[in-house]
């Protein structure tokens, strides 16, 4: 249960920044391309193909505003550590922050596209 929640919160943050996505840009190919921008260092600097400790310091500390680094490092602990909530905390409230400032920031953009 403790996966399919947190799961369930990541793609909500995947969700919210596709909305943001779509509220900045004006096209939906500007969408497309924009997101090529996002995913590609998103993947790169989540620590799934590589590891963290293998980054420069600098993309180690980027690496921290990256939700997919949270969702992996929760991924890892649950599955392979059989880790609990009470390990995993900091990196849930770090992906209900990325959610919430998201949702926020694509909410109102819309409202302003609809004024």
């Amino acid at each position: 249960m403790l996966f399919i929640s947190l799961s369930s919160m990541y793609v909500f943050v995947g969700i919210s920044l596709g909305i943001m996505l779509a509220t900045v840009c004006r096209s939906q190919q500007q969408v497309l391309l924009t997101s090529f921008f996002i995913n590609l260092p998103m993947v790169q600097t989540s620590g799934a193909i590589s590891p963290i400790e293998a980054m420069p310091p600098f993309f180690q500390v980027l690496s921290l505003l990256n939700p997919l680094r949270h969702y992996i490092t929760i991924v890892r602990g649950i599955l392979l550590k059989g880790v609990g909530l009470d390990v995993l905390w900091i990196h849930v409230l770090a992906l209900l922050g990325f959610a919430v400032v998201l949702l926020s920031i694509s909410v109102s953009k819309f409202r302003n596209q609809l004024s």
